[in-house]
């Protein structure tokens, strides 16, 4: 019973250290460790992590918009944030008002205090704030016009905010990138001439974000923003955001006359949706944290990745004007280890091409016990199941680079044996 429970203990406290992501670059890798996520495979919500709508309410004046709870749909592992029409009022109170609203000469709530709005959204806000880290969702877009997903961070007063991907439905095949703040953001110097302009920029893609699933990421550092394509930089941005900030996810709609004109008409499809294999936040801090059932926490990620590829698209062209050379070509990918189930681990690579990868299984004499390489594929299962109970390194040779990391093995038939 003693050697059982050691063995136990021994499997949990590895198995919590071994949600890990290197950020690879062309002389040098970076290691983040698991902070936050949601893998979407309950059926609901998770009213710990999240609230439905924006920070400061669920109602969006300007486009007519009401975020609701009802556009959250939970079905095969993933999050499907939806749009559509309502037909039915609503009421003007509480987390629905709105100050604009009641302003407003142009809408007029019935005797019972509600109103039929002209769209109704999905939208899901972070309770926790955060500062500083990388961010990554796997999504899949919807084509339809007029329709505005979102990925992003908000810090509400001052008022900074940092766009990872905005899209719109009738420009599948682009991505943009933005920030703001009260001062910097709009100041930014580049460009021709290096005048004063808006930061940010439309990135076209190589296929539609609506086709399969693809990962959208940003990097948020103290003096700096990168953003990314499936592993692949896009974006940089040089400055500073004080406030810690929302991560907020949301599918809603644009409207003419808005900087992401032209709304929907009567071409769009309703229902329709942004779908959410996951969103992961990593911090460079090891922040592991205790969560019974933590080494099967990822058993369903494997149902939405297909012949092994987690994502479908590329970056078409660099837009000078976002793209700084200096600080992104060194930038080649990512890979991501994370327990699957039982003595199962996933490896996940993305971005440029990182060539052929080694991976070697070492035990606690060093003494390799299992290899394998990986070739043109994003996602692989390793099954150690038949090694001996014990702690192992993987060890990960790329581009010229060795990445380390320890796992557990937890073999019940074998428990005492190593």
């Amino acid at each position: 019973m003693k050697n059982n429970f050691l063995a136990l203990a021994l499997f949990f406290s590895f198995v919590m250290q071994s949600q890990v992501m290197w950020q690879v670059k062309s002389n040098s890798s970076k290691k983040w460790y698991l902070q936050e996520h949601d893998e979407f495979t309950d059926e609901g919500l998770d009213m710990q992590k999240w609230k439905s709508g924006l920070p400061w309410g669920n109602y969006f004046y300007v486009y007519d918009l009401l975020f609701t709870s009802e556009n959250l749909e939970f079905k095969n592992g993933a999050l499907s944030l939806n749009t559509n029409k309502p037909t039915t009022p609503e009421p003007i109170i509480g987390e629905n008002l709105d100050a604009e609203f009641l302003k407003s000469k142009n809408r007029f709530p019935n005797e019972k205090g509600e109103y039929t709005y002209n769209y109704s959204g999905g939208c899901i806000t972070s309770l926790k704030q955060f500062k500083y880290g990388y961010f990554e969702m796997r999504f899949k877009s919807t084509s339809e016009k007029g329709i505005w997903p979102a990925f992003w961070l908000y810090g509400g007063s001052p008022n900074e905010e940092i766009d990872f991907y905005e899209g719109k439905g009738e420009r599948d095949n682009q991505v943009h990138v933005d920030v703001h703040c009260p001062k910097g953001c709009e100041d930014y110097k580049g460009g021709f001439l290096n005048l004063k302009k808006n930061w940010g920029a439309w990135i076209k893609t190589t296929e539609g974000l609506s086709n399969d699933w693809n990962i959208i990421s940003g990097e948020w550092q103290p003096n700096y923003v990168k953003f990314f394509l499936n592993g692949q930089p896009i974006g940089y941005f040089e400055g500073e955001f004080k406030t810690a900030q929302n991560l907020i996810i949301n599918n809603g709609v644009s409207k003419d006359h808005e900087p992401f004109n032209p709304g929907p008409d009567e071409t769009t499809k309703f229902p329709n949706s942004l779908l959410v294999d996951y969103v992961r936040v990593w911090s460079q801090e090891d922040t592991i944290y205790n969560l019974k059932d933590r080494y099967k926490l990822f058993e369903y990620t494997p149902a939405t990745v297909v012949d092994n590829n987690l994502h479908s698209t590329k970056p078409k062209r660099k837009v000078n004007f976002v793209y700084d050379k200096k600080e992104l070509d060194q930038e080649q990918g990512f890979i991501t280890l994370l327990p699957v189930f039982y003595n199962k681990y996933s490896l996940s690579l993305s971005g440029k091409n990182l060539g052929t990868v080694q991976v070697d299984v070492l035990d606690r004499s060093n003494t390799k016990v299992a290899g394998f390489t990986i070739e043109n594929s994003e996602y692989y299962i390793m099954d150690l199941s038949a090694l001996e109970s014990g702690a192992y390194q993987i060890t990960i040779k790329v581009q010229g680079q060795e990445l380390t990391e320890k796992v557990p093995v937890l073999n019940p038939a074998k428990i005492g044996e190593h």
